[in-house]
């Protein structure tokens, strides 16, 4: 059997490499909340100064408001601890339902004893969104993640300077034509607020299904071994590579669980997410330096009919006013993420590129399952792994 040592140094490196839910009996509240308890004390402390009112209270007032606000605060911390009989000050070592409830419900208590009931609700929503914010972002190891997909567009930058080369001219010649439309500009051009940042979402969320539709094949043959030997192979140069498995036989495959898998299809994601975000960005500002250049204020308005519009900038090159405005911001954002889809259309049915992407990830995940499979024989619980 292992050491706890050597188990606790293999779920770290879980951890390092975006993959925590491989960790066994990985829970919330001594895995997710307490490695989020700085971020979630910063939260709590920012959420009760709502109460405060900078520019109708005077600085008396305002100072006299913050201290008792800062007291409100930690009395409500110490009968959290003093109700889970913990010592007034002491930090948790695990976050439960008492101290999220606290989390939640402490910040809204200043605003309302100003009977500022507004802010109270303001408060206790964003209690709850910086709850679920958290929650994805810790328990997912999201900053890990994002370092290791970083990794990956580094080593796949060749394939995608290929890629773009031999996608992009027909993707600009489409998107082009679409950009000097009449149309388009009349449809997006006065889009605003919530309705144009849930028009970009529909394109994002197609773009994301595109992409997970190749992630479970992917990763059905990612997680299984012909034999034992190959698995101790892949071990090497891992904090698993001492951990005692067989020499010999053919290891079983074990179902992943749904958060196994969730995390694993993320990780995937990440990877190629990193590579659209960076050709959305450069046909985005390849559309805002060519509105620049060829669309003018008179024409914005002509296929906008706006009756005003923000100009942000404006410049004189000879006889012409060059003008950026609101209207070829929202083009160029609205089409960048359009592009974004048909490009992922492209990774998902592009032949040459899903082989070229499965030989970079494969190894690197693949990896991460030989460890997986290794951590559960030397914990003994293999078998005993269920899908769910």
């Amino acid at each position: 059997m292992a050491t706890s040592d050597e188990l606790v140094d293999i779920e770290r490196w879980f951890v390092r490499r975006g993959v925590p839910h491989f960790i066994d009996d990985y829970a919330a509240g001594t895995d997710v909340w307490t490695r989020a308890l700085p971020l979630m004390i910063a939260a709590y402390v920012l959420g009760g100064f709502r109460a405060l009112d900078i520019y109708s209270w005077s600085l008396a007032k305002n100072l006299l408001a913050s201290a008792m606000i800062i007291a409100v605060l930690l009395v409500g911390w110490a009968i959290a601890n003093l109700v889970l009989r913990r010592p007034l000050s002491s930090h948790p070592t695990e976050v439960g339902n008492a101290e999220l409830a606290a989390f939640v419900i402490g910040p809204s208590v200043p605003s309302l004893i100003f009977t500022q009931y507004g802010d109270a609700l303001a408060a206790f929503a964003t209690g709850v969104g910086v709850l679920v914010v958290v929650y994805f972002a810790t328990s997912y190891a999201v900053v890990p993640m994002l370092h290791w997909a970083l990794e990956r567009c580094v080593t796949q930058l060749r394939l995608m300077v290929n890629l773009i080369v031999r996608a992009l001219p027909l993707l600009l010649l489409f998107t082009t034509f679409l950009f000097v439309n009449a149309d388009v500009w009349a449809v997006a051009g006065p889009l605003d607020g919530p309705a144009y940042w849930m028009t970009l979402a529909i394109f994002f969320g197609l773009g994301v299904l595109f992409v997970l539709s190749r992630v479970p094949p992917l990763m059905r043959d990612l997680a299984s071994f012909p034999s034992w030997s190959e698995v101790g192979a892949i071990l090497v140069d891992t904090p698993a590579a001492a951990l005692p498995i067989p020499t010999e036989g053919d290891p079983e495959p074990h179902p992943l669980r749904l958060r196994e898998r969730l995390n694993v299809g993320l990780l995937m994601l990440f990877s190629q997410a990193l590579q659209i975000t960076l050709v959305v960005l450069l046909l985005a500002v390849f559309f805002v330096v060519f509105g620049f250049l060829a669309i003018s204020e008179s024409t914005t308005a002509q296929w906008t009919s706006l009756p005003d519009m923000r100009i942000y900038a404006s410049w004189h090159l000879g006889e012409r006013t060059l003008v950026l405005t609101e209207p070829l911001l929202r083009i160029a954002g609205f089409l960048g993420a359009f592009s974004g889809m048909y490009f992922t259309v492209v990774l998902a049915t592009d032949a040459t590129y899903r082989d070229e992407f499965a030989e970079d990830v494969r190894p690197e995940v693949h990896r991460l399952f030989a460890v997986r499979l290794a951590y559960d024989w030397a914990l003994g619980r293999s078998d005993r792994r269920a899908l769910g």
